[in-house]
């Protein structure tokens, strides 16, 4: 199985070859850290490690590292001799990485050949690998079986799709899944679908999500006005829509629009989810003849004929961002791409507002709408009518803001028990 999986592997490599030596050409996305990918170990991380065996957690992108940002500081805490290696596969997730987790060793993952691991592994050599969610890389799971290094799947989740598709692969997944020394799951479902495919009902634990754990400093009130002063927001209320995708901005700006018939002080606040899409975004905002800032571009007077719109073209400040807004809409959600973390807006008591698509966040979403805590919008003309109407009204958007801190809150503690997973694994290591 592992001889069929990888000539599929190469063959596919080889038919997106062409597509990725193109864009390689034009954007530096496709070409970041590609030595590391092929299993180069840089200097700085081989001096870094001279000697010492580091404990290595893998994050896919942003959303992924974030969220483990929390678990970082613990395993600090409770280990503070061991060395903090971070993968990521993005270049934002890579400088996320980088400017969350100061003091970490921070490269790319490895194509998942069998001698780019094999390499990669040997170089390394961790004590233990930390996988965030369900990054699941068989040849990866196999070679660190060969050289006894054990492996947890932290803060694991089975969507609905990849359940589907892990099923079908289901005799495959019995071969790859005894890799995994241990499997963190946020919700007994994730348990169950994980077991279903193939792993070891002892091996699984029900830990929470760890999510739930953000690490944030909530505004005080003086220290909003300066961060508004700061964006050149003053004292307007704004409509703010964080990590949306293509097909969502047009919704957005319509909501926008439509909103400010009604409160002519309002302003926008729009954080693309990716910010290679930040010209054809601009150019969206303009033909809308909508006045555009960046926020890269510095302080904006709020007394001088300030752009209604602003557009965060930064990395990391989108969770603190959420301070300033009046009402939340989280993207993701309107188009099926599965919903961003809600639990960000929820930690400043904000009203929040998301669509449909929301399997990736599925128990955090149900959670928020069974406890009053946010509102669901179901189809694009929708949004516009509920940010219009939480806009005047301040005592609901205080219940949903309230409500949703609440949740979370609630649901914190998921990091100390998949702390303590960590520990029992590596107290097992001679």
């Amino acid at each position: 199985m592992y001889s069929l999986y990888n000539t599929l592997l190469l063959l596919a490599s080889l038919g997106a070859l062409p597509y990725f030596a193109i864009k390689s050409l034009h954007t530096t996305k496709y070409r970041a850290g590609l030595r590391q990918r092929f299993g180069h170990v840089s200097p700085e991380i081989a001096l870094a490690l001279r000697g010492v065996r580091p404990l290595w957690l893998h994050a896919v992108s942003v959303g992924e590292v974030i969220a483990a940002v929390p678990l970082v500081s613990a395993l600090r805490q409770r280990f503070p001799h061991l060395l903090i290696l971070i993968s990521t596969v993005t270049e934002t997730g890579q400088a996320t990485a980088r400017e969350k987790m100061a003091g970490a060793a921070c490269l790319y993952f490895p194509l998942d050949y069998p001698w780019v691991v094999h390499q990669v592994i040997c170089r390394l050599q961790p004590r233990l690998f930390l996988m965030v969610e369900t990054e699941i890389w068989p040849n990866f799971l196999r070679e660190l079986t060969r050289q006894a290094i054990p492996a947890i799947l932290v803060n694991g989740r089975i969507s609905p799709r990849s359940f589907r598709g892990y099923r079908r692969l289901r005799p495959f997944m019995c071969r790859v899944l005894p890799a995994i020394t241990s499997f963190s799951m946020q919700t007994k479902l994730d348990a169950e679908r994980i077991i279903a495919i193939g792993a070891d009902p002892s091996r699984v634990h029900i830990t929470g999500n760890i999510k739930y754990d953000l690490a944030f400093e909530p505004l005080t009130s003086p220290d909003e006005r300066t961060f508004r002063a700061d964006l050149g927001i003053g004292e307007a209320p704004v409509f703010m829509a964080g990590s949306t995708h293509r097909g969502e901005e047009d919704i957005v700006i319509a909501a926008y629009l439509r909103a400010r018939l009604q409160v002519p002080a309002l302003r926008l606040l729009l954080a693309p989810r990716h910010l290679d899409r930040l010209d054809e975004i601009e150019a969206l905002l303009r033909k809308h003849q909508l006045l555009v800032h960046r926020r890269s571009h510095g302080r904006l007077s709020s007394q001088s004929g300030a752009a209604p719109v602003l557009l965060l073209d930064t990395i990391g400040e989108l969770a603190k961002l959420y301070a300033v807004g009046t009402v939340i809409f989280v993207g993701g959600s309107l188009v099926p791409v599965g919903g961003h973390n809600v639990l960000e807006p929820a930690a400043h008591r904000k009203a929040i507002l998301f669509g449909p698509h929301m399997h990736n966040f599925h128990q955090i979403a149900t959670a928020l709408l069974e406890a009053d805590g946010a509102v669901q919008v179901h189809n694009p003309e929708a949004l516009g009518e509920h940010v219009s109407m939480l806009l005047l009204q301040p005592e609901r958007r205080q219940v949903l803001g309230e409500a949703a801190y609440q949740v979370l809150r609630a649901n914190q503690g998921a990091i100390t028990r998949t702390v303590e997973l960590i520990a029992q694994v590596l107290s097992q290591q001679t």
